[in-house]
């Protein structure tokens, strides 16, 4: 849980250092989606979800959204991605075709997903 927490707060502080004003995050790790997002009625004693929860609520347009791993076909091709190349990090400005293939097919949105604006 906390490796992913981590790597949530790593993603969350690149996007705010490129001065991103929208962002969609979609987790596939629902106890964490629901302790982020309960955070904000529950003070939570775990000190990276409060600090994900500080980043989220400082940015008006961004969000937290729970995406089944079995149906999150982007990350997957993403992570797919990054175990090639071989680079520990790589920032992406715009999709690559395989990505946007994908956004097309799959309408990218999925209404009975659990969404979490902050």
């Amino acid at each position: 849980m906390n490796a992913e927490l981590w790597s949530l707060l790593d993603g969350l502080l690149i996007a705010q250092k490129q001065g991103y004003n929208k962002v969609i995050i979609h987790s596939d790790n629902l106890e964490n989606v629901i302790l982020i997002c309960e955070s904000k009625v529950v003070v939570s004693k775990n000190a990276l979800i409060k600090r994900i929860q500080q980043i989220l609520a400082s940015e008006e347009n961004w969000c937290l959204n729970y995406v089944p791993r079995e149906i999150n076909r982007v990350a997957d091709a993403l992570a797919k991605m990054a175990l090639s190349s071989g680079n520990s990090l790589r920032i992406i400005e715009s999709p690559p075709f395989r990505i946007k293939d994908i956004l097309k097919e799959e309408n990218f949105i999925d209404n009975s997903l659990m969404i979490c604006p902050m």
